[in-house]
């Protein structure tokens, strides 16, 4: 067996070995009960609103590649489905590795260069962490709503317009540094060559404007759904919910992953309403005796950890029902491949 092969069977053996863990961790008695005070219309609107924010996805990514689909004579229905099976793979296979089907599925439908799927790749998930990061610091920081919202929106517009720009001082520094490479510094040439051919790529339509407010709109209705479905399930307060919805994310960027992030969703979630745990502890002093029973239940880290799966099962279903089910009901022409690699 190949080292990746290695590598790959023992995130998967991690990933069983935590999913054991939990399971046998979880107070399922107690998480039966919390499930039940959640209304049937609550966990309809839940699934339809994970269903939404595959729709949102897939407007980013027409955004994005709006000209080749005119010209190809495609449209949203292909960007759906592309969504769709991307975030499957994702699902599927441990270490992330599902986001490669992003690049040859382009390539394949679209006839998208490998290059350039790639680096559109890359920049959709550093708009993500962009996105998660403000959102995150608007959850966490201690001052008046409208303020973190403000905030929020700001630090959004100056990454949207201040990027561009550096990518672009990037791009012309790359190429300089190219053409006055020494011709016996292949290496450097190399280098450098590679450097402006990324930040060409990043310089390319990304969807503008309507890109970002799909990617914020996405992250902004999550978190919502998982924030809410949280807090219901673990009887904490919603600020801790919301925590905890983000650091699941956010744990999702670790290079190291068991198929469908089993055992680190759930430790980011754990994590994320710890973050809340000084604010909580504070508020509890002052608070009346049946709310500081609703804040005590924040301690509660079985519970915790069996509501971050219940969650996580639910945002799996929908994933996998929702690409199956669009996959079988429709079926794409296939576009020329690209002759550029």
């Amino acid at each position: 067996m190949t080292r990746t092969g290695w590598i790959a069977t023992a995130s998967i053996a991690a990933g069983v070995a935590l999913l054991a863990l939990l399971v046998a961790f979880t107070p399922w008695r107690l998480l039966a009960e919390r499930v039940a005070t959640v209304p049937w219309p609550a966990w309809v609107g839940a699934t339809l609103g994970m269903s939404a924010t595959y729709a949102l996805r897939a407007g980013r990514l027409r955004a994005e590649w709006l000209w080749k689909l005119r010209t190809l004579g495609l449209g949203y229905r292909e960007c759906l489905q592309i969504t769709l099976l991307h975030n499957a793979a994702i699902n599927i296979l441990p270490m992330r590795s599902g986001e490669a089907s992003y690049s040859f599925l382009l390539h394949r439908r679209w006839g998208v260069g490998l290059g350039d799927a790639t680096a559109s790749l890359l920049w959709l998930r550093l708009q993500d962490m962009m996105v998660l990061g403000v959102l995150g610091i608007a959850i966490l920081v201690p001052a008046p709503l409208p303020w973190r919202i403000g905030g929020a929106i700001a630090a959004i517009a100056a990454a949207a317009t201040l990027l561009p720009l550096l990518v672009r001082r990037v791009h012309v520094h790359a190429r300089w540094a190219r053409a006055r490479a020494h011709a016996s510094a292949p290496r450097a040439r190399k280098a450098w060559h590679l450097v402006a051919k990324v930040a060409a790529a990043f310089r390319a339509a990304r969807g503008g404007a309507a890109a970002w407010g799909f990617a914020i709109a996405n992250w902004v209705l999550k978190l919502s759904i998982v924030g809410l479905l949280l807090t219901s399930l673990a009887n904490i307060p919603a600020g801790a919910g919301f925590c905890g919805a983000l650091g699941g994310e956010l744990a999702g960027v670790l290079p190291l992953q068991a198929p469908a992030g089993v055992g680190t969703y759930e430790a980011g979630v754990a994590l994320g309403t710890r973050a809340r745990q000084a604010k909580i502890a504070a508020a509890a002093a002052s608070a009346s005796p049946a709310e500081q029973i609703r804040l005590a239940n924040a301690d509660n880290g079985r519970l915790i950890f069996g509501a971050a799966l219940a969650v996580h099962a639910l945002m799996l279903v929908v994933a996998l029902v929702t690409a199956l089910a669009f996959s079988l009901i429709v079926r794409p022409p296939r576009a020329p491949e690209s002759s550029t690699p």
